[in-house]
C-alpha cells in the first residue's frame, strides 16, 4: 500500500478512536517472566489523545524466566541496575493508575486497556494493582489487537495475527524496539491503522 494511503488509514483510525465513547490507552510492558512468575520491569503507555507514561520498576521478587531475563538485559533492563534505580513496584503501579485516572477525568471517558497480545501486558498490570491494594481503573476487559486483527484473515487462523503476517497497510516504518514507551507508540499506530482499515471494510 502506498505511504499516502497508509497515513490516511492512521488518520482515519485516530479520528475514530478519539471520538469513541471510551478512552483507548495503548500499553506495553517489559517483564522477565510471566504474570505470577517474574517481575514487571517497565510500563509504557500512550492515550488516543496523546498523553504518555513511562516508568521502570525494581524487580518485585527473585523469580524470573531465564530467557526472558536475558532478553530484558539485552534491551537495557538490567536486573542489577533496576534493583538500585527502579521505582518500587507499589509506587510505580500507583503512579500508572493515577495517570490513567487523571486522563479519564480530563476527557470524561472510561479508560480501555489496549495491547498487542493483551493477556500478557494486562495480566501484569492487574496483578500488580491487586498486590498494591488498588482498584484497576481498566476493569476486567482489556482490548486485544491480535484478536481484532484476526477478523482480517477470514479463516480464523491465529497464526495470521503475528505481527510479521499482518497486512503491510497496518505496519508503520521500523519495528518494536522493546522499550515499553517506544513500543506503545508503535503499537498505537497499528491500532489506528487497524481501526481505519476495519472501518473501510464495513
Amino acid at each position: 500500500m502506498p505511504i499516502a494511503q497508509h497515513e490516511t488509514l492512521i488518520e482515519e483510525g485516530k479520528t475514530l478512536l478519539k471520538n469513541a465513547p471510551q478512552l483507548y490507552i495503548d500499553v506495553d510492558v517489559e517483564a522477565d517472566g510471566k504474570p505470577g512468575h517474574g517481575s514487571l520491569l517497565s510500563i509504557g503507555a500512550i492515550a488516543s489523545h496523546g498523553g504518555v507514561f513511562y516508568i521502570e520498576l525494581a524487580p518485585a521478587n527473585k523469580e524470573y524466566i531465564a530467557s526472558q531475563r536475558q532478553f530484558c538485559e539485552d534491551h537495557g533492563l538490567e536486573r542489577e541496575r533496576l534493583i538500585r534505580e527502579g521505582t518500587e513496584p507499589t509506587e510505580a503501579i500507583r503512579l500508572f493508575g493515577a495517570w490513567t485516572l487523571n486522563l479519564a477525568h480530563q476527557y470524561e471517558k472510561p479508560p480501555v486497556f489496549s495491547a498487542f497480545n493483551a493477556g500478557f501486558d494486562y495480566g501484569f498490570i492487574d496483578l500488580y494493582m491487586i498486590k498494591a491494594g488498588l482498584d484497576n481503573p481498566y476493569g476486567i476487559a482489556p482490548f486485544d489487537l491480535k484478536s481484532a486483527a484476526q477478523s482480517l484473515s477470514g479463516n480464523w487462523d491465529w497464526a495470521q495475527t503475528n505481527k510479521g503476517r499482518l497486512p503491510k497497510a497496518l505496519l508503520p516504518d521500523g519495528d518494536f524496539t522493546h522499550n515499553a514507551l517506544e513500543d506503545a507508540v508503535y503499537q498505537q499506530k497499528i491500532h489506528f491503522a487497524l481501526a481505519g482499515l476495519l472501518r473501510s471494510k464495513s
